[in-house]
């Protein structure tokens, strides 16, 4: 049995697509996912043809799709970005690496200078997405940005307006493959709710993986007393907030566990004692996963494809760690042997 991926140029089967030797795949918590292709491969009438292969050009659009069972898994899709390529004297072993991206690449591409009027964070998010042929996954935003006080200016790449709107309200942006061609963008909190996606067992009879490295580190803020005064009439805009207002995935969040004070103040311009908590709230969201977890897994045990931005559990590493954690960045090393799969885990609370 062969572990390799398919790999789907424009989301299609081709039999003319160069098969890699490996594939690796990155998803990572605030960073695109990423994806590498690596081939050997020899000269041929004095030429390397591997090297000026259509399906391995700038901009095409590859996708690397797993089966997790009877069903197909998109890792990642979008367009190659560049190539590595290493040429021994003689050419015989020579090796090619093809790197390329999800769709946060072309939202990457062009800096823009516009002001958004008279909308909320989350309706500019879901015109940007559609602009950028995405399917939206948006949480909706309160905070109305309007003319007469401060208008959402956009002074960067759509990629990096999307994540800095994200960033603010304490959200999460990134972007996953459905099917062939449609590319969902998310933006929405973590909602830490629900059973695990994956259950991840060490120490007992039937432990799935062979290792694990925890650490934890506590100091991070806990509170964010926020105040700024309102410009259009003097007033004060209390924003606030005690403590991180995610839900623990334990018993006890890191503003229970630590009893010294731990606070962070930041200045932004707001109209709103609500905009203004959730930029507190978003702080102490982010400062939150204070604890962190390392595994390693494999398919051929596992049975399974673990994603980022979701939730696994992992027991057999004591009371105060096991529990649910969220999966924050997982990289897929696959060939013909098996799937592996380098799992971190971050958590914002223990028992």
């Amino acid at each position: 049995m062969s572990f390799l991926p398919a790999v789907l140029p424009n989301g299609l089967p081709d039999p003319k697509m160069p098969p890699p030797l490996n594939v690796q795949v990155t998803e990572e918590l605030h960073h695109p996912a990423a994806y590498r292709l690596h081939y050997g491969f020899d000269s041929r009438d004095g030429d390397f043809p591997l090297l000026t292969d259509s399906h391995l050009e700038p901009e095409t659009e590859l996708a690397v799709m797993v089966m997790a069972g009877t069903l197909p898994t998109f890792l990642v899709s979008g367009p190659v970005t560049r190539q590595e390529i290493s040429v021994p004297n003689g050419g015989s072993g020579a090796t090619l690496d093809v790197y390329g991206g999800d769709h946060c690449v072309s939202m990457d591409r062009e800096d823009k200078a516009k002001i958004w009027s008279n909308v909320t964070d989350s309706l500019a998010v879901m015109a940007v997405l559609g602009q950028n042929k995405l399917v939206p996954d948006v949480a909706m935003t309160s905070t109305l940005h309007t003319e007469f006080k401060h208008v959402l200016v956009q002074r960067e790449t759509d990629l990096r307006f999307v994540r800095r709107l994200a960033r603010r309200n304490g959200f999460w942006f990134w972007i996953t493959s459905e099917a062939p061609a449609v590319n969902v963008g998310h933006f929405k909190r973590f909602s830490p709710g629900g059973s695990a996606d994956v259950a991840l067992k060490i120490n007992s009879k039937d432990a799935n993986i062979e290792h694990v490295k925890i650490e934890w580190d506590t100091e991070c803020p806990v509170s964010a007393p926020l105040k700024q005064l309102d410009l259009s009439d003097k007033s004060v805009i209390d924003g606030g907030v005690d403590a991180s207002p995610l839900t623990g995935l334990a018993s006890k969040a890191l503003a229970d566990v630590v009893s010294a004070t731990r606070s962070a103040h930041i200045v932004v311009p707001v109209d709103s004692a609500g905009d203004l908590t959730a930029r507190a709230e978003a702080l102490l969201i982010d400062h939150g996963w204070f604890v962190s977890a390392r595994v390693v897994a494999r398919f051929s045990v596992l049975k399974k494809v673990v994603r980022s931005h979701t939730m696994a559990s992992l027991a057999g590493v004591g009371k105060r760690h096991s529990g649910n954690y969220v999966v924050a960045r997982v990289v897929h090393d696959i060939d013909e042997a098996d799937h592996v799969m380098t799992i971190d885990l971050v958590r914002n609370a223990w028992n």
